[in-house]
């Protein structure tokens, strides 16, 4: 295995790492454009690694599957640490699937599958893409517009958007106005009734929240 190719192999491996972190990233994901990237580039390096030992040392084929099988036990760690549990809601685990296919996806551009690689990167960016459209349609998922008042802190923005983020929810339109001691902020953002609900409470729990109107 020539150098040049070696080159080629991490460079497609960022490329295509690159894409699905775009999509991770522009969706405000905890795993995001750079993560994907490192780990895409890492499994396929690991892959080219088993590759240049299997002709230094003449090592046999089932060394160089047991790197691999190493890297995908490796990255449930990784995975692992992207999900939340918060008050019986589980969070990340898309993300945490995603850094797993990443990591299929650097395995398949050490191996030398480009079209194969190519490929697998469409399907995964569809999917990210496509079903999220389709969830949001079937799942019977509504828009909400919230009007806080809430008692003065510089830290009352971020405590809220932790509490979204337990309940897996993604704000928009997020504005943010001080009025004397009060904080007037204002959110809109898709989710399903349940999870919504959930939202309200968390809220309704909050010591600083004075006053909570839904649109």
């Amino acid at each position: 295995m020539s150098l040049i190719e070696i080159i080629l192999k991490l460079l497609l491996a960022v490329a295509l790492g690159g894409l699905v972190g775009l999509e991770r990233e522009s969706s405000q994901k905890p795993a995001g454009f750079r993560t994907n990237i490192l780990i895409c580039v890492g499994a396929t390096m690991m892959m080219v690694l088993s590759g240049l030992l299997l002709q230094e040392q003449g090592e046999g084929k089932n060394d160089i599957t047991r790197i691999a099988a190493g890297v995908i036990t490796g990255i449930g760690f990784i995975g692992a640490g992207t999900i939340i549990q918060a008050k019986g809601t589980i969070v990340g685990l898309t993300t945490a699937a995603t850094l797993w296919a990443m990591a299929g996806l650097g395995l398949v551009i050490g191996a030398g599958h480009y079209l194969i690689a190519t490929i697998f990167t469409a399907i995964i960016i569809l999917t990210l893409l496509l079903f999220r459209q389709i969830e949001a349609q079937y799942l019977k998922k509504s828009f909400y517009h919230y009007h806080l008042k809430a008692k003065y802190s510089k830290d009352i923005l971020v405590n809220i958007k932790k509490l979204a983020l337990h309940e897996g929810l993604k704000f928009e339109e997020v504005t943010l106005k001080k009025e004397g001691d009060l904080s007037s902020i204002n959110f809109s953002f898709q989710t399903t009734e349940e999870k919504e609900h959930k939202f309200n409470q968390s809220l309704l729990n909050m010591g600083e929240v004075s006053e909570i109107k839904i649109e």
